[in-house]
């Protein structure tokens, strides 16, 4: 294209303009040899997008999965069959009673009373917090180490499977990434805790990581629809935070979660989801080479990537066949109790204000699989429970507000952890690295994970 003819397109197509080097980059993503067959391939996305659009703005919520956990206890641990397909097509899942009722209360109790006490340590908004900037009060480590939360973790981790066995990831063992609580009052401020519908775990790093681009090969190859999204052989050693932003997760979330503290009903300040993971992504994924309509390898733009962001926003500007406003619903009623979990790259946000009776409390408690990475990360967070500090993720935005440590009655102690897989969890205790049944790939993560940590 002449430069008159590329300045035109960039007036008409109203999008951010990257370095030269991302012209290269799109160049790269598809071999001649597979430019037909993605040009197809796209036109039958849309058409599958039209569909599925159409599906869940007549199903609504009903299309989030749902189980009721002791379902999943009498099948050895494991999501059953027919269920776990839907679940990896959906992208989501809640997992009904994973604790009781009474316990789930007492712990949105403590947590309520916590804050009361310390409203120093802050949160977001500032003017009148929702998520509050706590991670280790005796109810947070209580949760994450209490067995059958751990259970349900390991239960939705076998959705995700890896082609060698001998990749260095151990799905059954869970690493602790100390995340904060939300509790979000009735109101109709749409200030209260604006989060517009989103992908967390980076932006342009989806293309232009050479580890994080192999994950999503089939697309780029026109065989969209072959696209396993829960494969995991090439996420292990994928780079998500390629500008080193300060605000990146430090963990692979496979799954990001929370567990529900209250009764919160459909809308009621809770999280919408985008529920069909495979179209919604090869959309994603393929929509920088069709951005002025036409297959277009030339324009140095990415529709809502903007490096050195750790988020990306598909906005109906930039991805109109998306159609947010139809693709993301609000999730089922949830209770106490209850454990809602969505695929990584799921997009995701949650309701503008909570117009209910309740509360809308959640405990954040995301999927994070052992692998080299992640057993690198949890060296941190062991310090940060050991020194009742914060986090490293979320130091930089916890500037001089009151840390846990300042509280005599934090929980960041030995009492509060439940279980034997808490401790592990937390980095504490050695990882048994001969267990019987073992892959290769466990027991290489657990042996790298044991030197690591010092164990």
């Amino acid at each position: 294209m002449t430069t008159t003819v590329l300045e035109q397109v960039y007036a008409r197509i109203n999008a951010p303009l990257l370095e030269e080097r991302f012209s290269l980059l799109k160049k790269s993503l598809v071999k001649p040899e597979n430019k037909e067959k993605v040009i197809e391939s796209y036109g039958n996305l849309l058409e599958v997008l039209e569909s599925e659009l159409s599906l869940i703005e007549k199903f609504g919520p009903s299309l989030v999965p749902e189980i009721d956990f002791n379902e999943v206890r009498e099948n050895g641990g494991l999501l059953p069959g027919v269920f776990a397909d839907t679940v990896r097509e959906r992208g989501c899942v809640i997992l009904r009673n994973v604790v009781s009722e009474e316990q789930a209360v007492a712990w949105e109790a403590s947590l309520r009373g916590y804050v009361q006490r310390h409203p120093g340590v802050g949160g977001h908004p500032e003017h009148k917090p929702a998520a509050w900037n706590v991670f280790w009060t005796p109810a947070q480590v209580q949760i994450r180490s209490h067995p059958a939360v751990i259970d349900a973790m390991r239960a939705v981790s076998r959705l995700w499977h890896v082609s060698d066995p001998s990749t260095p990831i151990d799905f059954d063992t869970q690493v602790v990434y100390p995340d904060r609580i939300r509790i979000r009052y009735p109101s109709n401020d749409p200030g209260q805790f604006p989060l517009a519908p989103h992908l967390d775990s980076g932006a342009i790093e989806r293309w232009e990581d050479d580890v994080n681009r192999e994950t999503f090969d089939a697309i780029f190859q026109g065989n969209w629809t072959s696209w396993d999204g829960w494969a995991a052989d090439h996420r292990v050693n994928a780079k998500t935070d390629l500008y080193q932003s300060g605000i990146s997760c430090s963990t692979w979330r496979s799954l990001q979660g929370w567990l529900s503290l209250s009764h919160t009903g459909t809308g009621e300040g809770t999280l919408r989801l985008l529920p069909s993971l495979k179209a919604s992504v090869a959309y994603i994924m393929l929509r920088p080479l069709f951005h002025t309509g036409e297959y277009n390898d030339e324009l140095p733009t990415f529709p809502g990537a903007t490096p050195g962001s750790t988020q990306f926003f598909p906005t109906s500007e930039h991805h109109p066949h998306l159609q947010i406003d139809r693709a993301v619903i609000g999730i089922p009623p949830v209770r106490p109790g209850d454990y809602v979990f969505w695929h990584c790259d799921l997009v995701h946000g949650v309701d503008p204000t909570n117009p209910g009776v309740n509360d809308s409390s959640v405990f954040y408690n995301a999927c994070n699989p052992l692998t080299p990475n992640n057993a690198e990360s949890l060296v941190a967070t062991r310090a940060a429970f050991q020194a009742a500090d914060v986090p490293i993720d979320f130091i930089r935005g916890h500037g001089d507000k009151e840390r846990e440590s300042q509280h005599e009655d934090h929980g960041a102690n030995f009492d509060n952890i439940l279980s034997e897989s808490g401790f592990i969890a937390l980095g504490l205790k050695r990882l048994d690295e001969d267990e019987e049944g073992l892959t290769e790939g466990q027991r290489e993560v657990r042996r790298l994970a044991n030197l690591t940590l010092g164990l």
